[in-house]
């Protein structure tokens, strides 16, 4: 497994337990070195005209600092260019009453969002949480479904993020220099270091070009989504979903505001 998969495991199975990363600081994730390189790598990573990276990356690193309003704030961006890890955990949060109330109706609605491309751990999830509400419940969740599908669903998230695809793409001509519009503006010229991997191609380092870079399964939206959806293709044990609240309590163990349309979103960690 590599870095990458790895520390969503780790970052998964926080946002399944209620509160969050363990408490034990012996076994916090944020201790393990794999970890703590990965979360480097997500704020140095180049997410140029990849709203969808941008907002799990900006995403996960707010989660595991526990800053949960941020969290849901960036995963919201991802989402919204259709990233689906990006709708679980905003799924789970809502479900484990992180940065808002315990809503398991909210929560199954983000659950079904996510579960949309049929990715197996994320369908296995949203359906243990189905099992724990009633058929009244089912019915009271369901406009909530529908609306969050209009918004957040690949009908429409998908068409944006090939917006963004084909704008990057557009203005990758002529000189192949450096871009400073990662998750964090970062001007440095060594652009060695820990790098994310995605399909197993290593994204460059913001202010770094380089051959991912340019690699046209980044900028082709068919090829693109293929190597975005193998992420997520095999199962990831990372552990067990806890009770939410009433609502939830038959829901037993499963492995685990928007910006415009045409712009890239703005990053408050320092992206111009």
């Amino acid at each position: 497994m590599n870095n990458m998969l790895r520390w969503m495991t780790l970052l998964l199975a926080g946002l399944i337990a209620v509160n969050g990363i363990a408490k034990s600081t012996d076994h916090d994730p944020l201790n393990d070195p794999d970890v703590q390189k990965t979360l480097l790598a997500m704020k140095d990573a180049n997410t140029w005209y990849h709203p969808d990276l941008f907002g799990e990356f900006a995403g996960m690193r707010r989660y595991a600092h526990k800053d949960y309003a941020g969290a849901l704030k960036y995963f919201k961006i991802g989402a919204y260019y259709s990233d689906k890890l990006s709708a679980l955990s905003i799924g789970l949060m809502y479900l484990n009453g992180e940065g808002v109330t315990r809503d398991p109706l909210t929560a199954y609605a983000w659950l079904t969002v996510a579960a949309e491309r049929g990715y197996p751990d994320f369908v296995a999830t949203r359906d243990r949480v189905k099992a724990g509400l009633t058929p009244a419940q089912l019915g009271e969740a369901q406009p909530i479904v529908d609306q969050l599908m209009d918004e957040y669903g690949d009908k429409a998230a998908k068409r944006r993020l090939v917006v963004q695809l084909r704008q990057g793409q557009m203005k990758i001509t002529g000189s192949h220099t450096g871009f400073d519009s990662g998750i964090s503006q970062l001007n440095t010229k060594d652009c060695g270091g820990p790098s994310i991997a995605v399909g197993g191609e290593a994204l460059t380092k913001s202010g770094c070009s380089g051959a991912s870079m340019f690699a046209k399964w980044r900028w082709d939206p068919k090829t693109y989504f293929a190597v975005r959806d193998s992420r997520w293709k095999a199962t990831v044990s990372v552990g067990a979903i806890k009770d939410a609240g009433a609502a939830a309590e038959a829901a037993k163990a499963a492995p685990v505001q928007p910006p415009e349309d045409s712009a890239v979103p703005a990053n408050d960690d320092k992206q111009q």
